[in-house]
């Protein structure tokens, strides 16, 4: 029993009396993604998904009352929640399929060094882990989806936490700051890097290595920035303070993930923005135009500058040893979606380096269809739902960054979970579900948390 799991313990008994819901502690829970709440036979179990036991139960007690009260009608699923159930169908399938009619298939495993390969009839402890954090992330999405006092904020306290809390740790190694190391990232699954090849110091925050720093602070400044233009105040301040430490903590991290990640983000959102200006779905003020022009002409003697040193940490990256070893793993999980004609391997038989290439190698096409189409649905349906926009801008960052460097569909933040869980409870809201369409050109959607009021 470590620290964590009494604070796991205390995040569950609070949120199960607590007249706030649940989803606060699910939000707490990942804010340790390098933390174990307990180790199960030698699997570390992290912080988030003992939390999600209890979204679990809550859904499983649902079911059972409603076919208690009303046995002969089935309650509707949330929006996007029926492609997660095939898609865990299907994952669990292929799972338990793949190494009786693949055989030998040659797959890469985290915890052996070099080649391995599919036994007929051996469900590895990997492969039970990844099918239970599966279970838990979809119950995780429909619990949200149905909880009346689940907010955006969700995300901020989660994505935010973490930054704080690798703030800390920063001061601590800076100006001696008292700070609790091996408490917050304490999960023996994981190899702790804070040097590069050769030595030289690198900073990981309370994550796993500066690669995970990098995704963190991303996602925390994609959240954060649209997020303050959504708040007043405090918060605002609040919100801009975690946006600048985030940004100062990725850059600290001298992780290339952070520069190419940063890069394609900002080209997205410049072509969000100026797709919605051009069909007239953004209006900026007089003075946010001129605050642009002048940005545009910053950016011009900026940008080369920037552009150099992305280039520089690029080529630095695919000159390293770690490259070529990240490259390879990718290589091999496209070859075993191709040697599976297209079916995979199986949660938890092969570990890429990315997440597109993870998701092909272990679940094959048609998995990676399902997964694709409940996270474009969620997208287009709860995006245009004004407050939980911020929500769409941290998964959209999540998922391009793991595409960078991110093999993991167990994210061990939640922030992949809960955030189609708000963007489902946004589409709901909305009308997602049977109501008005969402995402009319000209049309805004506002709710108001609280009441539930559509406008």
């Amino acid at each position: 029993m470590t620290t964590l799991t009494l604070l796991t313990l205390a995040f569950v008994a609070y949120g199960v009396i607590s007249s706030h819901g649940y989803g606060r502690m699910l939000a707490l829970g990942g804010a340790t993604p390098a933390g174990a709440a307990a180790v199960v036979g030698g699997t570390a179990v992290p912080t988030f998904y003992a939390v999600a036991i209890g979204a679990a139960v809550a859904v499983a007690l649902r079911l059972v009352e409603r076919s208690r009260i009303a046995p002969h009608s089935a309650e509707p699923l949330p929006p996007g929640s029926p492609f997660l159930l095939l898609f865990l169908a299907w994952s669990t399938l292929v799972t338990i399929v793949s190494p009786i009619v693949f055989n030998g298939t040659t797959v890469l495993l985290p915890a052996v060094k070099g080649p391995s390969h599919l036994v007929a009839g051996v469900l590895t402890t990997s492969n039970i882990a990844q099918i239970g954090y599966l279970v838990l992330g979809v119950c995780v999405v429909i619990y949200l989806a149905r909880s009346t006092s689940a907010g955006p904020e969700l995300i901020g306290l989660a994505a935010g936490a973490t930054t704080i809390l690798s703030l800390w740790r920063y001061l601590h190694a800076l100006v001696s700051v008292p700070f609790p190391e091996n408490v917050f990232d304490n999960s023996p699954t994981f190899a702790y890097i804070e040097t590069a090849v050769g030595g030289a110091e690198r900073f990981r925050g309370i994550l796993s290595e500066p690669a995970s720093l990098a995704l963190s602070s991303l996602v925390t400044i994609a959240y954060m920035l649209p997020r303050a233009a959504h708040v007043r105040g405090l918060r605002r301040a609040g919100a801009l303070f975690v946006a600048a430490a985030a940004a100062y903590l990725g850059t600290i991290s001298t992780s290339a993930t952070f520069v190419v990640g940063g890069a394609v983000m900002a080209l997205v959102a410049a072509a969000t923005f100026a797709g919605g200006f051009l069909l007239r779905r953004i209006r900026v003020s007089a003075s946010v135009g001129v605050v642009m022009c002048l940005l545009l002409i910053v950016s011009l003697f900026v940008l080369p500058v920037v552009a150099g040193f992305a280039d520089a940490a690029v080529n630095e990256k695919a000159s390293s040893s770690s490259f070529d070893e990240r490259s390879g793993a990718n290589s091999t999980s496209y070859e075993i979606f191709l040697d599976t004609y297209g079916i995979g391997v199986g949660l938890g038989a092969n570990r890429a380096s990315s997440f597109l290439a993870g998701l092909l190698s272990t679940t094959g096409l048609v998995g990676t269809l399902l997964f694709a189409s409940a996270v474009v649905l969620l997208i287009r349906r709860g995006a245009p739902v004004r407050e939980f926009r911020p929500v769409a801008w941290a998964l959209v960052t999540l998922l391009v960054v793991k595409v960078v460097s991110g093999p993991d569909l167990s994210d061990s933040s939640g922030i992949l979970w809960m955030s189609l869980g708000l963007l489902a409870r946004a589409a709901s809201l909305a009308g997602g579900s049977g109501g008005p369409a969402v995402g009319t050109p000209g049309r805004e959607h506002v709710v108001t948390l609280g009441t539930n009021r559509v406008t």
